[in-house]
């Protein structure tokens, strides 16, 4: 199955190890900038999944390209994500990254109800700001419905992260998508996501 995994801000391959393996897995920032994923998806394939950070890049950037795949599937998408968290909070989070990142990145990942969380890689400090930095200004306007047949939204109940208020606006723009609840927070385990993606 040819599928295409887009993750979220922090992401690691360590967190969704048989998707690493056997998909293409796509690291906003670290490893693209949200203006280069058309042309990283444009081929298409089975199925194109986007999680968090990553599923709003699919939104904002991608969404005319979702047909070239038999199934989208996107975790926990935002229109914006202050919608969920204030301004101040995610500049917060940028001062944090220059005081103490690893701290940030450890909490970013407990609120995410990650078992075992990635560690902060130093390497990778100037992008995880960019990150932080397009999350406080990246917004994506709908104004007219889109209907997506062949999408699957998924969220999980216990969200820390994209609320349901910030869930419930995507889904005032989209229409004739799945939507699927789980049981627990932002991450979605990998056995799950694969019976998800199975369908």
């Amino acid at each position: 199955m040819n599928i295409v995994f887009v993750a979220g801000w922090a992401s690691d391959p360590s967190q969704y190890p048989q998707f690493a393996e056997s998909a293409r897995f796509l690291v906003p920032f670290s490893g693209f900038k949200p203006e280069q994923l058309p042309a990283l998806v444009e081929n298409g394939g089975d199925v194109l999944v986007g999680w968090s950070t990553g599923a709003h890049i699919l939104l904002k950037e991608c969404r005319h390209l979702f047909g070239r795949f038999e199934r989208v599937v996107l975790i926990a998408p935002f229109l914006s994500f202050t919608d969920s968290f204030p301004v101040r909070l995610v500049r917060g989070m940028v001062q944090g990254m220059e005081n103490d990142p690893a701290a940030v990145v450890r909490a970013f990942h407990e609120n995410c109800a990650e078992s075992e969380p990635p560690l902060y890689d130093q390497a990778k400090h100037a992008v995880l700001v960019d990150g932080l930095e397009f999350l406080i200004s990246s917004k994506i306007e709908i104004t007219a419905k889109v209907s997506v047949p062949n999408l699957v939204v998924v969220r999980g109940r216990n969200d820390r992260i994209v609320r349901r208020k910030a869930f419930d606006k995507v889904m005032t723009v989209i229409e004739d998508a799945q939507i699927v609840e789980i049981e627990g927070g932002h991450k979605v385990s990998e056995p799950e996501l694969v019976s998800i993606i199975k369908g």
